[in-house]
Formats: C-alpha cells, sequence, structure tokens
C-alpha cells in the first residue's frame, strides 16, 4: 500500500510511499469531552480496517499541546476532522484553537471532515470555520446523526480512499464527497405544506429546477436548508452554494465549482468540469441568494443540460425564468385574527410560535401569557408576518415587553438583529428591503415610490393613475419587475381583477424614497382623484348589474378611499372631498362608519373652500351633516339642515336628493304628527323617479314603520315585502337583512313568534357574513322581544346589553320611528327581572360581545321554539 506524504511535514503530495512495514495512520481531530463518543466510534473503525488511529489526548505526553499534536499529524497520512458544536480551547499564546490549527496544519493531506447535522448550539467561531472548509474545496465533508453513523461513514470513506488515493498515484479532485449542508440558527416553524410542495417536486425526476420565491426575509434560505436535509438519504451528494457575496453572474462558475472542489484545467469552462464531476449522479445544487446574479442562468441551464441526474433548488427574490423552472412562492407566516386576545388561539398562530422560540433565545424565561397575548398578535400582524421582521422584534424583548414593543414598531425598519454570524443584508430590516431596491432600474424604482401611497394595495387602473407622470414609467412593464423581484404581490381582487399589494414594511421604505423624490403631495393628490373617480363609478355601479363586483372593490379601496378623503381635507379640497364621499353614502353605512363619516363631514363644511361648492355638492354635504346628526340621535340639530336639502332640491329638482331630504325630515317628525306619512310616501314616489331601486327600498323601511305604529299591521308588512324583493333583486345583502329585521318585528306585532324566528335567522345570517354590526343590533333587540315572547327575560337582557354596547361602539342610536317600541322593551325587560338583575344580565350579554351573543341567543330562541312546537 502506498500513501503520499503531507506537503510541509515530509515528502511531496503526489510521492507514493509503501508501507509493508506499518500501517496506515489516520489523524482523528476533534474536540476531547463534547465529541468523546464520536472519537471512540471513529478509533475503532479505523482499527477495524487494520489501519492506525492517532490520538490526541491532553496531558497524555509531557510536551506543549500544539508541539504533541502537530507532532502527531506529521507522522500520520490521513486527516479526519469531526465537528459538533464546540469550537475548542484556544490558548493564551494563539488566536485560534488547536482543532482549527490542526486544521490548517493538516494542508496538503487527504482530509475526510464529518459535521454533526442537529447541533443547534454550535458557536460561531466553529460555524465560521466549517463554512472555510466548506468552501475551500478539497476537502470530503459529510453530515452525520449519531456515533454510530459517523463510524459507518469514516469506514465507507476510508475503504474509498484507500482505493482511489492510494492504489496508484493519480490524483482525482477530492470535492465534497456527499455535500455539507449549515446547520441553521433555529428550527423551522411551520412551512409544512411548502416543505412537502418542495420535496415532493425533487423527488420527482422530470423536475429539474425548483425556485423558492419571495420578499427578503420571508425564510427561504431556511426553508431550503429543511429541504435539501430531507433529501440527503435520496441523493448522491447534497451541494449547499451560497451566492449572496457574489454580485458578479461571471463569477459564479468559479463559485460553484469551489464548493465542489472542482480546480480549473486548461481553458475547458469551469462548469464543464462540474458536468463531469456530476455525471452519473443523483446529485442536489442547493442555490442560495441568485437574485442578485441572474445573467448566470444561462450557464446554469447548460449545466441542467449535462447532468440529467442533476437538480437545483434555488432561493431568489424573482424566477430565473429557465424552462421547466418551478416556483414555490412563500407567504407571511399565519398570524392571528384582528383583536385577538385568547392565549391558546394566540399560541396557534405560527407567526407567534416564530415570535416566542426566538423571544426565549433572548430571554429563556419569555412566555406568551394572558397579560401578552393580545400584545404580541399585535405586534406580528404589524409585521405582516414576515419571519425575518418577526425574529429581529422579538429578540428585544428583554429590554422592550410586547406592549412597549408594539409602541415602536413605526421604527420597525431600523430593528437591528443581535447575531453577528447574520449576513448583512439581513442585520436589519431597511438593510433586507434595500439589497432588493439596488437591483431595480429607476423606472421601477420610481413606481415602487409613488405605490406606498395606496395604504391597502390598488388595482391596476390605480397603479397606472399614481404611477406614472408623463409616461415616465411604463406601468405595466415596471409593475412586472416588481412583482418579478417579490417586492410587490400579485393577488385576484373581484371578479377576477389583479389587486397588487406590498408588504407593510416594504411600504415604509418606499414610503421613505417618494419623500426623498420630493412627490409625495402630487402622488397622493393623483391618488385623490382618482379614487373620486372611482368612487362615482361604483355609487351608480352598485346598483345595477355589476354591484358584486363593486362592493368586493370597495372592500379593498375602503382604508384608501379613507385616507384620500383625509389629505382632501387636510388640503382644503372641499370639492374633492365631497366628490370621494357622497356617492358611497350607503356604502359607508352598511359597514358601520357613519361616525368617521360624520366627522369628516363636519370637517368639510369649515373649510375655506366649501363656500365655493357646485350648487349639487353643496346639496349633498347638507344633506350628509343632517342624515348622519339624525343617526346619532341629535333630531334637534339635524332639522335646519334637512329643511335646506329639502327646499334646494325641489329648487333643483333633484328627485334623488329630494326624496333622502324626504326620508330624513320624516324621521325628525313626531309619531303623532299627520303630515309624517306624506313625507314618506313623497320620499318613495321621488326616488322612484330617481330611478334607483336601493333608495327607493331604503325609503319603504321608514314608510312601512309608520305603518306598524298606527296598527296597521298588514299594510306595514306588505310596504317591506315590496322593499325586500327591491333588495333581493339588486343583490344587496346589507339592505336585505335589515328588511327582513324589520319583517321579523313585524310578525312579532302580529304575534306570529314563528314567521319572526324565520327571518331572524335569515337576517341574522347575513349580519353575520357581511360583518353588519349597526344592523346585527336591530336583529338582537328583536331576538330579544322573541325571547321575551317565550318568558325568557334573562335571554332577551343579555341580547339588549349586547346590542347597546354594539351601537355605543359605532356612535349611533335606534333610528327615531323605532326608538318607542325599543323603549317599550326595555321597560318590560326591566319589571319582569327586576333592576338588578336586568343590569346583571345586560352587563353580561356587553362584555360577551355582540356576536357571541348573537349565537347564543339564536341557540336559546330557537331550542324553545323547537321544543314547545313539538
Amino acid at each position: 500500500m502506498a500513501a503520499p506524504a503531507t506537503e510541509g511535514v515530509g515528502a511531496p503530495a503526489d510521492t507514493l510511499i509503501s508501507t509493508p512495514d506499518r500501517r496506515l495512520r489516520v489523524f482523528i481531530s476533534s474536540t476531547m469531552e463534547e465529541l468523546a463518543a464520536e472519537r471512540r466510534a471513529v478509533r475503532d473503525a479505523i482499527t477495524r480496517l487494520r489501519l492506525t488511529p492517532v490520538l490526541f489526548e491532553l496531558g497524555a505526553r509531557p510536551h506543549p499541546p500544539r508541539d504533541l499534536y502537530r507532532a502527531y499529524l506529521t507522522q500520520s497520512d490521513v486527516f479526519v476532522g469531526v465537528y459538533g458544536e464546540r469550537y475548542g480551547w484556544v490558548a493564551p499564546t494563539m488566536d485560534i484553537s488547536g482543532l482549527e490549527d490542526e486544521f490548517n496544519l493538516s494542508a496538503g493531506m487527504p482530509r475526510l471532515m464529518y459535521v454533526r447535522r442537529d447541533a443547534p448550539g454550535r458557536e460561531p467561531r466553529l460555524s465560521a470555520l466549517i463554512e472555510r472548509i466548506w468552501s475551500e474545496g478539497g476537502v470530503s465533508t459529510t453530515p452525520y446523526r449519531d456515533p454510530e453513523h459517523l463510524a459507518e461513514l469514516v469506514s465507507d470513506d476510508l475503504a474509498v480512499l484507500l482505493t482511489e488515493r492510494f492504489a496508484a498515484p493519480v490524483r482525482h479532485p477530492p470535492g465534497l464527497a456527499a455535500g455539507w449542508l449549515p446547520t441553521p440558527p433555529a428550527p423551522l416553524v411551520d412551512r409544512r405544506d411548502e416543505l412537502a410542495m418542495v420535496t415532493g417536486l425533487l423527488r420527482d425526476q422530470t423536475v429539474r429546477m425548483v425556485t423558492l420565491t419571495g420578499p427578503g426575509g420571508m425564510g427561504k434560505t431556511r426553508l431550503a436548508l429543511a429541504a435539501a436535509e430531507a433529501m440527503v438519504p435520496d441523493r448522491d451528494g447534497v451541494w449547499w452554494v451560497d451566492l449572496a457575496p457574489v454580485r458578479d453572474p461571471e463569477q459564479v462558475p468559479a463559485t460553484v465549482s469551489g464548493v465542489l472542489g472542482v480546480t480549473p484545467e486548461g481553458r475547458r469552462p469551469l462548469l464543464e468540469l462540474v458536468g463531469d464531476r456530476l455525471s452519473g449522479r443523483r446529485a442536489l445544487l442547493v442555490l442560495d441568494n441568485v437574485e442578485q446574479v441572474l445573467g448566470a442562468a444561462p450557464d446554469l441551464a447548460a449545466l441542467l443540460t449535462r447532468c440529467p441526474g442533476t437538480q437545483l433548488l434555488v432561493t431568489s427574490r424573482t424566477l430565473l425564468g429557465l424552462r421547466g423552472e418551478q416556483d414555490v412562492p412563500l407567504e407571511p407566516l399565519a398570524m392571528p385574527s384582528p383583536g385577538e386576545r385568547a392565549v391558546d388561539r394566540v399560541l396557534s398562530s405560527p407567526a407567534v410560535q416564530l415570535f416566542e422560540a426566538r423571544a426565549r433565545r433572548a430571554d429563556p424565561g419569555f412566555d406568551v401569557t394572558d397579560a401578552t397575548a393580545g400584545a404580541v398578535a399585535e405586534v406580528v400582524r404589524r409585521l405582516d408576518g414576515l419571519p425575518l421582521a418577526i425574529e429581529l422584534a422579538a429578540a428585544r424583548v428583554r429590554t422592550l415587553p410586547p406592549t412597549m414593543l408594539l409602541r415602536r414598531l413605526d421604527r420597525a425598519l431600523d430593528l437591528t438583529g443581535s447575531d453577528v454570524d447574520a449576513p448583512d443584508r439581513q442585520r436589519t430590516l431597511r438593510a433586507t428591503v434595500a439589497w432588493s431596491y439596488d437591483l431595480l432600474g429607476e423606472p421601477e424604482r420610481a413606481l415602487l415610490a409613488r405605490l406606498s401611497v395606496c395604504a391597502d394595495g390598488c388595482a391596476l387602473d390605480t397603479a397606472e393613475a399614481v404611477g406614472s407622470v408623463d409616461g415616465d414609467v411604463d406601468v405595466l412593464e415596471s409593475l412586472s419587475v416588481l412583482v418579478g423581484h417579490s417586492l410587490v404581490t400579485s393577488r385576484a381582487g373581484g371578479e377576477g381583477e389583479p389587486r397588487f399589494r406590498m408588504l407593510e414594511l416594504v411600504r415604509a421604505f418606499a414610503a421613505e424614497r417618494l419623500r426623498e423624490r420630493g412627490e409625495e403631495d402630487a402622488t397622493r393628490e393623483r391618488l385623490a382623484e382618482h379614487l373620486a373617480t372611482i368612487s362615482a363609478l361604483a355609487g351608480a355601479g352598485l346598483s345595477g348589474p355589476e354591484h358584486r363586483f363593486w362592493r368586493v372593490r370597495l372592500d379593498a379601496e375602503t382604508v384608501d378611499l379613507q385616507v384620500a378623503l383625509h389629505w382632501a381635507i387636510a388640503h382644503d379640497e372641499a370639492e374633492l372631498a365631497v366628490r370621494i364621499a357622497a356617492p358611497l353614502a350607503r356604502w359607508w353605512w352598511a359597514r358601520g362608519l357613519l361616525a368617521p363619516m360624520a366627522e369628516s363631514a363636519e370637517r368639510t363644511a369649515a373649510l375655506p373652500s366649501a363656500a365655493a361648492l357646485p350648487p349639487d355638492l353643496a346639496g349633498l354635504l347638507r344633506w350628509a351633516r343632517g342624515a348622519t346628526r339624525v343617526a346619532h340621535g341629535s333630531i334637534e340639530e339635524a332639522a335646519p339642515f334637512i329643511a335646506e336639502v329639502v327646499a334646494d332640491a325641489r329648487a333643483r329638482d333633484d328627485a334623488w336628493l329630494l326624496g333622502h331630504g324626504l326620508v330624513m325630515l320624516g324621521m325628525t317628525r313626531p309619531p303623532e304628527d299627520p303630515e309624517q306619512p306624506a313625507l314618506l310616501a313623497e320620499a318613495v314616489d321621488a326616488l322612484r323617479r330617481s330611478g334607483d331601486d336601493w333608495s327607493v327600498a331604503y325609503a319603504l323601511v321608514p314608510l312601512g314603520n309608520v305603518a306598524l305604529l298606527s296598527g296597521d299591521l298588514p299594510k306595514a308588512a306588505r310596504t317591506h315585502e315590496e322593499a325586500l324583493g327591491l333588495a333581493r333583486g339588486i343583490g344587496d345583502e346589507h339592505l336585505m337583512a335589515t328588511l327582513l329585521d324589520q319583517l321579523g318585528l313585524d310578525a312579532l306585532l302580529a304575534d306570529d313568534l314563528t314567521g319572526a324566528q324565520e327571518r331572524l335567522v335569515e337576517s341574522a345570517g347575513l349580519h353575520r357574513e357581511i360583518r353588519d354590526q349597526e344592523g346585527l343590533a336591530y336583529c338582537l333587540d328583536l331576538l330579544a322581544a322573541l325571547a321575551l315572547g317565550r318568558r325568557d327575560a334573562r335571554t332577551a337582557a343579555r341580547l339588549i346589553g349586547a346590542a347597546d354596547a354594539a351601537r355605543a361602539e359605532l356612535g349611533v342610536v335606534i333610528w327615531p320611528l323605532l326608538q318607542p317600541l325599543a323603549d317599550q322593551l326595555d321597560a318590560t325587560v326591566r319589571r319582569v327581572l327586576g333592576e338588578d338583575d336586568d343590569r346583571r344580565e345586560r352587563s353580561a350579554g356587553a362584555a360577551a360581545g355582540p356576536w357571541t351573543t348573537l349565537e347564543q341567543g339564536l341557540a336559546a330562541v330557537t331550542g324553545r321554539l323547537e321544543t314547545s312546537s313539538s
């Protein structure tokens, strides 16, 4: 048997050493106490091969440690390195540990290197050493599970090494025999579905390339590492190639070849040599952080063509654009529902699980408790479920408890990580976003900055309205680039129309760039003007055949409409403010936003520019100020505004405004006023002339209530049935629920409890579906009356308490025509229960909340009715 001596300590590397008089010596390098079991396993494996294990044991010889292991290395033929979690002791006279010194001194020897796969506490200096070993080439680096697995690997690798390296004077480039994967600093949280998808694709040999895409900090690297680990048993080799430090695509082949231990040979392209190495193997190359070297994509495609058994797993913020590339986009981690505070439900969220795991690294005593659950849930929601953002925030819990952390999230871009070994691009969220921003061209940077004014995403028409100034940006083309770079996401909106969004942290970064460009006010004005146009189209469309599309669109635009309205008011643009708000009056009502709209109406009226409003817009503003006062119970204050609206609408022959003005005028009159029925009947006639079926159905509600209060129950039911038919024809769930409540009331007063139950069960489903809290309050009141009719006064009191709390939260009161009936119900329940019990049950209903109390009330009422009917 022959072996090359080590360079610098014996004969040249290519010299054959005959060994008839001695066994080959194998030097074992590792930390001693931590890896004692591994050292024994390797020693025994070497001995079984009839080779000589050489181990340095502290105190085994009366010589300085470095002199001893240097002498041992000089007399050894093969170097075996085993690495776990500890870097080892650094002597006072040295800058590195003996473990790293042994590796340095072994230069030129055949090396076999083994890294423990499960090492969550690996010290940073050891990680750095392993990274260097991995990147230098010429080394076989293999992960192992436990000492028994290590012994098996060492036996096999030494047998191969003896055959290939020592049997003949032929030098094969050693490479990384089975690859090497870095040890993750933290466990993978959730991503089970994505991991299953990636590994499933990689197990399909017809899939050549899988790309994990997503914004920076989404966890692409961690998921790729988990997938690569899962593929190790199925592959001849798995290699990890970190391309983050590489900026020149032409350097990618050298980086890949270096990881595989392939050295240049003449003028042959490096990737051809890599192809030779991988030819015939079932190999997986993991290329991490490719977005800045996309120019290397053709070389990678050529490598795949040359090596049919090789697959690529790529992480990138944008796709490479190669044929056959399979995209696996990563989404943010699932977060708790808004307002969620229950510890068990908060902790079921993967985003909170990651927060807790990372927080415990900073403060081992940290737990999500009743006191912190709400704040932690809101923190991860404010951070959009972005893993890197959550980790950086959670690392601060020792000095910033969750409630304080929540107050400081306006500076989230500047959160700094405490891990000194983290890549520079992930030290702060600002650096993470800037990494992607720096890869953009000027048109894409301009568009990203301008889209930051859209607080809740935008449709394509909005992007085109705000994103281009005098044609300086091709919005569709630049938007495609931003989506490709994972800075903007595209999701289906109303009727399949795409909607484009940024993560909130990306939007904050983009907003800074917009201010730097000096374009903020001009861009916000373009957005407000565009949304005023959308408001007019939506106001008309809500009653037409495209009403579903407009409801979905307005749901998506609600936040931006409010922001644009506030901007217009702040910049003394009264006309713009009215154009944004007025066409959507029914929408604001349906969404429980009357209180903020009332405030906006008052602020608009106080603007200097309000004096110059055109007559039609001035009339709409007066009507809004009067109608919201009626909704808040300020009838006397509302009357002058409503009177002006009616007079102005008559003068201008504005049937729509006249009808709505008369509805409000009728509501300001007391029930005993003999003119009230005529006012409401005229309102219905005027609205019929306007051609707005929604408004006709809306006006029929109080007209039917007047008949109800006068005792004409059949007329009330007929009027409300007509209105319900119109609402169903339009497809307006909010108006349908309102009319079902009214018909439930009609049935109750007619002593038709079964009919009332049927109407209220249907209306409750609609209120629940559209989250209509004001309408729900009426439904709760009527269920209370139904419960009282079945002699369940306690349930009735709880339902009334929940209804009152719901209205108080919205800042509205019961509409005037229904107030007498509500007062009568209140008095009856209080009389039956007594003051103390009534107060206690109402408080319980208010504390439980309207939606929970609704379910409890439905269960109680429907159960009692079914029992009585049977």
